[in-house]
């Protein structure tokens, strides 16, 4: 019985270098944990040039590809991942869209504006809220604005109306709080 078929095909479609190609089949192979091991590690090894290699997975038919890939741009943190972590956040799988949010608390706090922009945009999202307040308990601190603060511990888990999240992160937004 062949494992990851499906994936291998999917990989050899997006017709990436030879190399490439090898260490991304090695990447999904989950059940040779050293071989899979080694090809995380020499992609990473590859810094930013293998970014749009792994932005490109990211919108991938597989659930493992895309996972694999996520996990590489969180130790990646590249701000260039941010759109792309935020998009993952919305991921249909859990793990994908948990692995998103540490993606933006890697990147650090240059997350905040786009993560709030998309809230403007997509706010009634429940994905993109839990993603995004994830993401703020970890980069919103002590010292931050009282409304940053209470928008994350009310607005997007509180009791408040869904409709609310984008009128309040574009407020903080144009006050420019973060």
């Amino acid at each position: 019985m062949k494992r990851y078929t499906e994936e291998k095909i999917e990989l050899k479609e997006y017709g990436f270098p030879g190399r490439t190609q090898k260490l991304l089949t090695s990447l999904i192979s989950l059940d040779n944990y050293p071989a899979h091991m080694k090809a995380r590690d020499k992609l990473v090894k590859q810094g930013e040039s293998i970014l749009p290699v792994m932005h490109k997975l990211t919108e991938s038919r597989s659930d493992i590809i895309r996972r694999e890939a996520a996990k590489i741009l969180k130790l990646l943190a590249h701000r260039s991942s941010i759109p792309v972590a935020i998009k993952l956040l919305e991921d249909r799988e859990s793990e994908n869209r948990w692995i998103a949010a540490e993606i933006l608390i890697a990147t650090g706090r240059a997350s905040v504006k786009p993560l709030l922009r998309e809230l403007v945009e997509n706010g009634a999202s429940s994905f993109l809220r839990h993603g995004a307040h994830h993401v703020l308990s970890e980069l919103v601190k002590a010292d931050d604005p009282e409304e940053l603060k209470e928008f994350l511990h009310k607005s997007l888990i509180g009791n408040e109306l869904p409709d609310a999240v984008p009128v309040k992160a574009a407020r903080i937004l144009n006050k420019n709080l973060v």
